[in-house]
């Protein structure tokens, strides 16, 4: 059964080793696969959250004292 999904493989470095087996235990109900997926996309609206933000704050103009 062919899929359309890509596949990404990436290193597991000694520093991530802790990091990753506290999100194991958080996702303990779930497949690696959906931990990672579910890890990276919150990661990635959190940028995108900081970026609106700082485009915020760019555009409020300072007040002059």
């Amino acid at each position: 059964m062919p899929t359309n999904h890509k596949r990404m493989t990436f290193a597991i470095t000694p520093d991530m080793e802790p990091i990753m087996d506290r999100a194991k235990r958080m996702f303990y109900d779930r497949t690696q696969s959906d931990m990672i997926r579910t890890l990276v996309l919150a990661r990635l609206n959190s940028l995108d959250v900081d970026n609106e933000e700082s485009e915020q704050q760019k555009e409020v103009p300072k007040a002059v004292t």
